[in-house]
């Protein structure tokens, strides 16, 4: 019982501290503004610090960020439901009592990755809404 208590608590503990990292480093990218975010997307898409990459690169590059945050977000839904089922089936027929505990504090952190992810969407759309905002009119 201890063994399953200490990794229900560690896990929920790990998870809370990802969600709480997560939140700080969307708050922290929101801050440096939408320049920034978009200077930076430019060096991460051209790899050099002098150069700017174009447009249509920047456009690919947000692009790609969203399908990765998307793919991320399908595959942690998917294990946090294929685990809480486990534990609910574990917790209800009385089987491994332990073993429910332990599977609890890692849907824990599951949760709290979905939260992380959901709250880093934001950085992309932010990005795209520069973006878009200074085209070539401006």
């Amino acid at each position: 019982m201890d063994i399953s208590l200490v990794t229900m608590v560690f896990f929920s503990a790990l998870g809370v501290l990802a969600a709480l990292y997560a939140l700080h480093f969307r708050r922290r990218a929101l801050a440096m503004g939408p320049e920034r975010l978009l200077a930076a997307l430019s060096r991460t898409v051209t790899g050099d610090e002098e150069e700017q990459a174009g447009e249509e690169a920047l456009r690919q590059g947000i692009s790609d960020l969203e399908a990765r945050l998307r793919r991320a977000f399908r595959i942690i839904a998917a294990s946090f439901v294929a685990i809480l089922a486990a534990c609910l089936v574990l917790i209800a027929t009385s089987i491994l009592p332990e073993l429910g505990l332990a599977l609890s504090g890692v849907c824990v952190f599951l949760a709290s990755l979905l939260v992380a992810v959901v709250l880093l969407r934001d950085i992309p759309r932010t990005i795209s809404r520069q973006l878009d905002g200074s085209g070539p009119g401006d």
